[in-house]
């Protein structure tokens, strides 16, 4: 009987301290960074932080100027936004390309004539692009098209990439994100909840 009690609390001692340990590492551990410091360059050709949006709210998506679909109707998806917002001169829009191989600072700027005139396009090299993708959990791979009767590959391809539009606070802290299917009403609704 003696034996018992103590293999009993035995266990119930092991299962606190697990528990402790538990508990401890799960506080200590901030939640999920998304977002940080970067430096890229925007479509007018000048050198762009994280810090040269302090101050605003960002909208931050990430796609390329090839993209078929997806990107510009998210694009247009975000003019509307940025067109129906409560506090229109607190919010900042930013594409960042995940192709920057072709979409220099000129291509991008061409491109976003198509769009809301506040939505700011950022390109870098390879290595700070990967950087920013990182720091935003962003998934993006290269997909060779190859011409279906010759079978050869001419070079031209495509780019797989997570569709996440990411608002972030004025001092570039991740607050929400948002799919590319989410109605642009409930995008207003939720960003003007934050602003």
């Amino acid at each position: 009987m003696f034996l018992k009690k103590k293999i009993i609390l035995l266990v119930v001692f092991s299962l606190t301290l697990v528990l402790l340990f538990f508990y401890k590492n799960h506080n200590n551990k901030s939640h999920i960074q998304i977002g940080g410091d970067f430096e890229l360059t925007n479509h007018l050709g000048q050198k762009t932080t994280n810090d040269s949006f302090n101050g605003y709210h960002r909208l931050v998506f990430f796609g390329f100027t090839n993209c078929p679909d997806f990107c510009p109707n998210t694009l247009n998806n975000i003019g509307i936004v940025i067109n129906q917002i409560d506090k229109k001169d607190q919010l900042v829009s930013i594409f960042i390309t995940i192709d920057p191989e072709r979409d220099t600072v000129a291509k991008l700027k061409k491109y976003l004539t198509n769009f809301h005139p506040k939505i700011i396009g950022l390109t870098g090299t390879n290595e700070q692009i990967d950087s920013v993708k990182k720091k935003y959990k962003i998934f993006s791979k290269k997909v060779m098209q190859i011409e279906k009767e010759s079978h050869v590959d001419h070079g031209d391809y495509g780019v797989d990439h997570a569709t996440i539009i990411y608002l972030m606070d004025k001092k570039g802290n991740y607050l929400t994100h948002f799919g590319t299917e989410t109605n642009s009403s409930l995008i207003i609704e939720k960003i003007n909840q934050y602003i």
